[in-house]
């Protein structure tokens, strides 16, 4: 896997666990991806009936460890820790012979100390169960075992260096005839990009791998539009728009990016990675016209 495909699929899994990935798309995001570990041993479980799940989104046998998913738009502590209590203690009467460990799933980087407290409590409590939990970090070292064609079916075809490399202006022009026809608002702003602008931004390096890939083919982006000046305004234009809608939703940056990145390929045909490398020539090539992100003060 070269470096521009691994950055692409560490973006792209950070969207869907922090910003797509609710409440039962979450707990079907940990089954598919603990299917795909370890298949013919982990067990999705699904509600049924009036019996629900038991108390169980998932279980594996090899490990004696039983899975128990919570993922709300906003994790409360209290909320959270009365959850926790009850699912434990569900899992403990329909389950107890046949699991060892206790794993709560969530959809946060970082745990509340109320939450923390109870799961230590819940240990000190049932000395046979090991309780413990799995965040973001637990869950993306378990996907990024899979094979490159199971993250791929994952997170969606992904660019390498040799797609980037082989862009033509035909592979431009879906993206940005997609973009014209969305309303444009602001006006553009065409000072030169300041170099300190990735730093400034506060964008991960796996961000930073994708915008510099794009911008090696940035040269095809100012030949189609020499010739389509207008074009080029409407569309920095929209793009700026569809910035600011999204900064103001308060998305941390790599998620901001791959916003971005959604909004030009929307309405698309199938993803290819041929079209994601020229999303990202699009993304990057209005990245450095300074229409797309903010200027360092000094610059502004």
């Amino acid at each position: 896997m070269d470096k521009l495909t691994r950055a692409y699929f560490e973006l792209q899994f950070r969207v869907l666990f922090f910003i797509d990935a609710k409440g039962n798309e979450f707990q079907s995001l940990f089954s598919r991806i603990m299917s795909m570990r370890y298949p013919a041993d982990f067990m999705a479980v699904r509600p049924w009936g009036n019996e629900g799940d038991r108390k169980s989104d998932g279980y594996l046998p090899s490990r004696r460890n039983l899975f128990q998913c919570y993922a709300p738009n906003d994790l409360k502590a209290v909320t959270c820790v009365a959850k926790i209590e009850e699912d434990f203690t569900g899992a403990i009467s329909h389950w107890e012979r046949y699991f060892d460990m206790w794993t709560f799933v969530h959809n946060t980087k970082d745990l509340p100390p109320h939450v923390v407290e109870k799961l230590l409590e819940l240990e000190t409590r049932n000395k046979a169960v090991k309780v413990n939990h799995w965040g973001f970090e637990e869950i993306r070292h378990e996907l990024f075992q899979l094979a490159e064609c199971d993250l791929s079916a994952l997170l969606g075809p992904a660019p390498t260096q040799a797609t980037v490399v082989a862009l033509g202006v035909n592979d431009l022009e879906p993206i940005l005839r997609h973009i014209a026809q969305q309303p444009p608002t602001s006006a553009p702003d065409l000072r030169p990009v300041p170099a300190e602008k990735l730093a400034y931004n506060q964008l991960s390096d796996d961000a930073a791998t994708l915008l510099t890939a794009g911008m090696t083919r940035a040269d095809l982006l100012r030949k189609y539009f020499r010739l389509r000046p207008r074009e080029r305004d409407s569309i920095a234009e929209t793009f700026k728009q569809t910035y600011e809608c999204l900064r103001g939703d308060r998305l941390p940056p790599d998620e901001l990016l791959m916003g971005l990145r959604s909004f030009a390929s929307g309405g698309l045909s199938q993803a290819t990675p041929a079209r994601e490398a020229a999303i990202l020539a699009v993304l990057a090539y209005f990245f450095e016209e300074c229409d797309i992100f903010e200027r360092p003060e000094a610059e502004s």
